[in-house]
């Protein structure tokens, strides 16, 4: 077993290449295309009305699920990601900003009960990129009002390959939002080996943009999860059934906002697959 030290030194390791984003300068390819296609300012051309309609029904199905949960006593988990049934599509698909920034920042938390000294980097990094799109959000409410509004500004600006972008730091919020699915997902199929769940949440989320020696680093940093019966006590007050039951509710929702940017960013090309 690692001494503390050693283990938050490699997690602090992990945590720079983990959620932070490598300054790649100028993307010609980027540029030209920016020049060629004009920036719409409704993005449900690439969304049906069907698809959009479902996106939103099954979110409110399952706000409705989270506010039937919530009416007896509330679990940790419950507290931690509850701020995610606020966020609701507008009418041409794109997610709202400022709730979006507030549930992420209401989850950070859930690290601490992961491991506080094994991951306080990676909550640092995550809290860092949130700060980012704040601090753009925050110049102009009314501009920015929606996430895909603030990135559109940069392709208009062709800034979004800039050193601190909130591009970027969306980007890698949305990697690390799919780390945090992934996970819940495995909890929600059963499985009781948290290394286990969050080693399958890394090979689905991040590893694919790391290099082997960042990939071996992390598989160390995973072994810092707690057991199952003490995640139970502390994220469900010792019931694993409302566990399960709320692990499913929130990685369904998670997987509906990620899905959003996902498809976002690969219309517009924005995604990287560079390794780090």
């Amino acid at each position: 077993m690692s001494s503390p030290f050693v283990l938050t030194l490699l997690c602090s390791i992990v945590a720079v290449a983990l959620l932070c984003p490598v300054d790649a300068g100028s993307d010609t390819r980027e540029e030209q295309w920016a020049d060629d296609m004009a920036l719409s300012d409704d993005d449900s051309a690439f969304r049906t009305a069907d698809e959009l309609e479902m996106l939103n029904n099954k979110l409110r199905s399952l706000r409705e699920l989270l506010e039937l949960e919530t009416r007896g006593v509330q679990t940790e988990i419950e507290k931690l990601l509850s701020g995610f049934k606020d966020v609701k599509l507008t009418g041409n698909g794109d997610i709202p900003t400022k709730p979006f920034l507030d549930a992420c920042r209401r989850m950070v938390p859930f690290y601490d009960l992961l491991g506080e000294t094994a991951f306080a980097p990676v909550k640092s990094d995550i809290n860092g990129n949130i700060l980012k799109l704040t601090k753009k959000y925050s110049t102009d409410p009314d501009r920015y009002s929606t996430l895909q509004d603030i990135v559109k500004q940069e392709m208009a600006e062709k800034t979004t390959k800039a050193k601190n972008s909130a591009t970027d730091a969306l980007l890698w919020l949305r990697r690390a939002l799919e780390f945090h699915q992934h996970f819940l997902a495995g909890i929600a199929e059963g499985e009781t080996d948290l290394v286990k769940v969050a080693k399958a949440a890394y090979e689905g989320s991040l590893k694919k943009y790391h290099g082997w020696m960042v990939q071996g680093i992390f598989s160390l940093a995973m072994k810092a999860v707690p057991y199952y019966d003490d995640f139970v006590r502390t994220f469900a007050s010792g019931s694993k059934d409302a566990m399960i039951r709320n692990a499913k509710i929130y990685s369904d929702t998670l997987g509906i906002l990620i899905k959003t940017l996902q498809d976002f960013y690969t219309t517009y090309n924005l995604d990287s697959k560079k390794k780090v």
